[in-house]
């Protein structure tokens, strides 16, 4: 398992979170027309997660020979790049 970085588009079916100090597995989430998303958890509860909002989560990374884990990229998406001449 790996800590990563998450936001409502890179959350994945299977993330585990930490929310206020308890954690869950996501187990089912919905698009909702803002951008974010609604999280499902295995013991009923749900989480709206904004499109801003960022959270720490644990996923399981593939073992194969080779695979080189992601890195956390805070903001990503945001970032605009530089014109370069």
């Amino acid at each position: 398992m790996v800590a990563i970085e998450i936001t409502a588009t890179t959350v994945r079916v299977g993330d585990q979170l930490v929310v206020g100090g308890r954690p869950y597995t996501v187990c089912d989430m919905s698009a909702l027309a803002s951008g974010g998303k609604l999280l499902h958890f295995h013991g009923g509860e749900s989480f709206h997660m904004g499109c801003f909002t960022v959270l720490w989560a644990s996923r399981h990374i593939s073992q194969l020979p080779g695979f080189i884990a992601p890195r956390a990229r805070r903001y990503a998406e945001t970032r605009r790049q530089r014109a370069t001449r």
